[in-house]
């Protein structure tokens, strides 16, 4: 039982590190240190998988580790993507692409509160899939800096990236609209039947 009790807090330890990271990335990066970055990067990638991994082998998914792993990776890439655009790697449109799809999920996340009462975080495959293509594409990157691949296959990465961020978007607002339509409906629904039992009363 005291085994357990530890291991379950591995994923948010994992998690964490992750965060305490970024300035070390950031600071290589600023120092074109690009190699030792490349690894830390790497390190933060595969932390990423493992986090989640953990917390599923040891059945001890928590509201914080979703938010905390959430929070990790977006200023990950965020922090990646803004540094990788200041030394013209990538355009500025991918930092902003990934700018705005956090703040329409976070707008999303609130609404959800608001409509369903609950903070449970249940991310979408196609989000799973950008986020993946967003860390290869700043993996991609790296290896660029290293002299151990060519600009363009940068380029095919990135447009996959844009397609995937550009999807993600349209169905988490598909979602959104279609809670706010099912509580409509039901509010609805609620507001006749109080009605047709009032005239029934009176």
């Amino acid at each position: 039982m005291s085994k357990y009790i530890h291991m379950k807090y591995i994923p948010n330890i994992i998690s964490g590190l992750r965060i305490l990271f970024i300035p070390v990335f950031a600071m290589n990066m600023i120092s074109h240190n690009y190699e030792f970055a490349l690894y830390i990067f790497i390190f933060m990638g595969l932390s990423d998988f493992l986090d989640g991994a953990f917390a599923r082998y040891f059945k001890c998914v928590t509201l914080f580790g979703a938010y905390l792993d959430a929070i990790a990776d977006k200023v990950m890439i965020n922090v990646a993507f803004l540094i990788l655009c200041n030394i013209d790697i990538l355009p500025y449109y991918i930092l902003l692409l990934a700018i705005l799809r956090d703040l329409i999920i976070c707008i999303g996340i609130m609404v959800k509160i608001k409509i369903k009462g609950h903070k449970k975080m249940n991310p979408i495959f196609l989000s799973k899939i950008n986020t993946f293509m967003q860390i290869f594409l700043v993996l991609s990157c790296m290896l660029f800096l290293n002299n151990d691949i060519s600009i363009k296959y940068i380029e095919d990465i990135m447009n996959v990236v844009i397609l995937t961020t550009i999807a993600s978007v349209l169905e988490y607002i598909y979602n959104y609209r279609k809670d706010i339509l099912i509580k409509n409906i039901k509010l609805t629904s609620a507001y006749e039947s109080a009605n047709t039992y009032i005239s029934k009363k009176c």
